[in-house]
This record gives C-alpha cells, sequence and structure tokens, in this order.
C-alpha cells in the first residue's frame, strides 16, 4: 500500500526534480501528505484521522526518499564504473 504512495509522490515530483535536498524533502512530504489525505478520508474522528495521516506521510515520505537516494547511488555507480 505504502509503495503505491511513494511511487504517486515520486511521480508528482519528477517535473521538479533540479532543487536542492532539502527542498526536495519538503516536496516529497507535500506530496505524500496529500496522497495519504485522500486515501485516508476524512470520515474519522479528527484525532484519530490526524495521527493515521501523520504516520502514514511520514512513512510515504522516507520510502519515497529511501528510493530516490538509492537511484542516485546507484547513477554515481554506474557512472564512476562508466569511466
Amino acid at each position: 500500500m505504502f509503495r503505491t504512495f511513494a511511487v504517486a509522490a515520486i511521480l508528482a515530483l519528477a517535473a521538479s526534480s533540479a532543487q536542492a535536498e532539502d527542498s526536495l524533502t519538503i516536496r516529497i512530504h507535500d506530496a505524500a501528505v496529500k496522497a495519504c489525505a485522500a486515501k485516508i478520508g476524512d470520515n474519522l474522528p479528527i484525532s484519530y484521522y490526524r495521527a493515521l495521516s501523520a504516520h502514514c506521510a511520514d512513512r510515504v515520505s522516507a520510502d519515497a526518499l529511501a528510493t530516490i537516494r538509492a537511484r542516485q547511488v546507484a547513477q554515481a555507480e554506474a557512472s564512476t564504473s562508466a569511466n
């Protein structure tokens, strides 16, 4: 389930990936918040909704950042091997 959100977050950010690392983190988190809000819905008690939403956004953000960093490492290793 969280992989789907992570992919959605990554795709939402693909158009403007040339910004700084902290800006990337903020954009990933914002995309995760939107994806989680749409999935969780608003028919839950507000305290429960906030806890689920925060947990979901943190998890999706961490997964997306891990995926991006793994790709960066793989690209760096590939470019080092090619030289």
